[in-house]
């Protein structure tokens, strides 16, 4: 009885934990929601108050001021294309990486990961000279491949475990058959490999979306900026409109949502299985 009467206790206290994680992550979402349908002094009178008239404006302001429509083409585009040369790139690298072995593999493995600890700001500075003075700033397919760069070494990371956990006797049978390297990979390999590939494109592609200092930094035209960029014209030097901008954040939220609750299951099959396999 004293074990059991433990074992609740801990387990309401494990919940209550979990349940305080998840209102401080559920209640800066829910404060967007509420002052993007009131005024600015609205807001600033009552914070945890329900909005006394619903503003629908307020999205219609931040539609248009912010230009979210062309930046929300804009940001697709390059996460889109970001998503598929990480993907591919990095689905390649992680197979040589998971089912082949040679001298240094190991040293390899470890220096596409080591990626991960390299800050962004860091490489700000040369990079915005360097793609200076070769002319290449607002340039789409260069600002892919940047962030690309910086999507590889969690692609490599998660799709190499994945990849581990896929068994070797399948490759072997297709090559008993005449398969080429490059059939194994393109027909067997990389279709077995979808789940791993949306758990990580889910994670490149809300760092893609939320990422703000390579278009602020690359991109001058306003006509190619990205939706992290529209939330700026809210703020102004002498003036900010709140509850437009609410609306604008919480219209920029919307696609990463949609994106997680459609391929939810997905996120998790291939994160659990990347852990345990890998």
């Amino acid at each position: 009885m004293k074990g059991k009467k433990k074992h609740s206790v801990r387990q309401t206290i494990a919940f209550l934990i979990f349940l305080a994680i998840a209102l401080i992550n559920v209640y800066p979402m829910v404060f967007s929601i509420f002052c993007s349908f009131k005024g600015n002094l609205e807001i600033f009178s009552s914070f945890t108050s329900l909005p006394k008239k619903i503003r629908f404006e307020n999205y219609v302001t931040a539609w248009q001021v912010g230009n979210i429509g062309r930046y929300f083409l804009n940001t697709i585009i390059l996460a889109v294309g970001t998503l598929a040369i990480s993907g591919l790139f990095g689905a390649m690298a992680s197979y040589i990486l998971a089912k082949f072995r040679f001298r240094g593999k190991s040293k390899l493995y470890l220096l596409f990961i080591s990626g991960m600890m390299i800050p962004i700001q860091a490489v700000l500075i040369p990079l915005s000279y360097l793609f200076g003075k070769m002319g290449i700033m607002n340039n789409y397919p260069v600002l892919m491949l940047l962030y690309a760069a910086f999507c590889f070494p969690m692609t490599v990371l998660i799709l190499t475990g994945f990849m581990n956990g896929i068994p070797t006797e399948l490759e072997e049978a297709m090559v008993i058959d005449g398969a080429s390297i490059y059939q194994v990979f393109f027909m067997m390999i990389l279709p077995l490999s979808v789940p791993g590939i949306v758990s990580v494109s889910i994670f490149n592609f809300i760092q893609v979306w939320n990422n703000l200092l390579f278009p602020l930094i690359f991109i001058s035209d306003k006509n190619k900026g990205t939706i992290s960029m529209g939330l700026l014209a809210f703020f102004g030097e002498y003036s900010t409109d709140y509850s437009a901008s609410m609306a604008g954040i919480c219209l920029t939220t919307i696609p990463v949502i949609i994106a997680y609750v459609l391929f939810q299951e997905k996120i998790e099959n291939g994160l659990m299985s990347g852990a345990v396999k890998g």
